[in-house]
């Protein structure tokens, strides 16, 4: 993950059933792409809006890679405001002021871990092969998934528009109380970096999570 070799091609579908987006979402957000834009299909608001809820947003969303997660336009939604607005205000602006994004993210099912920098070709060259136990893969501890947050104007991901942890007037995971010093179930310790967000069982696997049976 993270190498050359991370070509995994993944993908987001915002209208699925059980990510349960509510449909005054999607309804909102369809209503306001009618009136930028979407008339230009000669379609009614009424076929935009179901088009849009019924087909466009349960299409395959590509968000990038495992090591790079990249959520574009389409999955986000535009949240109505429930409380009132001044006269002068145009209502259909603040509303879409008002945002949802939505993504996943999770590791391959069942994840080998090395210590950085470790040659693992070179290692099973050398220790006659490798299979899960070997003892070159890590099993006691967590992995742990840093985010970074940006957000990135024309595509230009080496510039970004906005800056979670480096901004540069204040580090976000400060101001919202982010606890860098935590204990787990187990009663161990750790010193968190600004963005670890995501622990993972070195040792299990979500296939730990299913077993079959036969009932007779």
């Amino acid at each position: 993950m993270g190498s050359a070799q991370d070509q995994v091609e993944r993908y987001v579908i915002l209208n699925d059933r059980l990510r349960n987006v509510p449909t005054v979402e999607l309804s909102d957000t369809a209503s306001y792409k009618f009136g930028h834009g979407g008339q230009a299909g000669g379609t009614s608001k009424n076929q935009y809006v179901q088009n849009y809820i019924n087909v466009f947003t349960k299409q395959k969303t590509p968000v990038g890679s495992y090591s790079l997660l990249i959520l574009p336009e389409q999955l986000r939604t535009f949240l109505r405001l429930q409380e009132s607005i001044p006269a002068s205000v145009d209502p259909e602006r603040a509303n879409v002021s008002n945002q949802k994004w939505y993504g996943e993210y999770s590791l391959p099912a069942e994840p080998f871990v090395v210590a950085a920098g470790t040659n693992v070709a070179e290692y099973g060259r050398t220790h006659g092969g490798l299979d899960s136990k070997s003892p070159i893969f890590l099993k006691n501890g967590y992995i742990v998934v840093n985010f970074n947050i940006e957000s990135i104007q024309q595509g230009d991901l080496k510039n970004p528009h906005l800056q979670y942890i480096n901004g540069p007037l204040m580090n976000q995971w400060t101001m919202e109380g982010f606890k860098r010093d935590i204990q787990d179930a187990y009663g161990n310790r750790f010193t968190l970096k600004d963005g670890d967000v995501v622990f993972y069982n070195a040792d299990q696997s979500s296939r730990d999570d299913f077993s079959s049976q036969v009932p007779h």
